[in-house]
């Protein structure tokens, strides 16, 4: 196993800690494993390509290890009543229509290879600074305001991610069909090759 590997095991890892110090109210504890999990989030992407160290496993490790760790803190969150629950469920159902419509791409024989988008992008540092956010105000005074404006902002952008998400999961598998429907040339003069 490799460097960026390990990180990204360790990021899965952290997340049980992470969970417990969040049901238990440790707020400073969670923000500092969270803040780890982000650092090792990416020293793993940073040494894989400095090191030339990417991986099938590492491509699987990364994302898993961010999903996981962002649905957890959403819903552990929501359930505290720290964050409203409609946010936990729009982001926690677009990493699940997401991880679905990958699913089912694959396993129809449409492979193809996801890109991030500026959205899924967006999307995701919203949410990482939510959670931030959300953990920061637990021990100091934050103004209202500016947590329902991001909470707004981070379901807005997380709806439109997943949207465009979704959209393009179908062009992928529309594009793919038709080309697998049409008959090639040789076989449409007739030819037996």
């Amino acid at each position: 196993m490799n460097i960026p590997n390990a990180l990204s095991l360790l990021r899965i890892f952290l997340v049980a800690p992470f969970l417990i110090a969040v049901i238990y109210k440790i707020y400073l504890l969670a923000l500092i494993l969270f803040v780890v999990a982000g650092v090792s989030d990416y020293l793993d992407g940073y040494l894989a390509r400095r090191l030339e160290q990417k991986s099938v496993l590492g491509s699987f490790l990364d994302p898993m290890g961010d999903k996981l760790l962002i649905a957890v803190a959403f819903v552990a969150l929501a359930l505290q009543g720290s964050l409203p629950a409609w946010l936990a469920v729009i982001v926690v159902a677009k990493d699940v229509y997401t991880a679905m419509g990958a699913g089912i791409l694959h396993f129809s024989g449409h492979f193809s290879v996801a890109i991030p988008s500026f959205w899924g992008k967006l999307s995701t540092l919203l949410q990482i600074v939510t959670i931030g956010m959300v953990l920061f105000a637990t021990m100091v005074s934050t103004w209202p305001l500016l947590l329902s404006g991001l909470f707004m902002a981070t379901g807005c952008v997380s709806v439109i991610a997943c949207v465009q998400y979704i959209l393009g999961g179908i062009q992928v598998f529309a594009d793919n069909t038709r080309s697998a429907g049409h008959p090639s040339i040789s076989n449409q003069r007739g030819d037996d090759a």
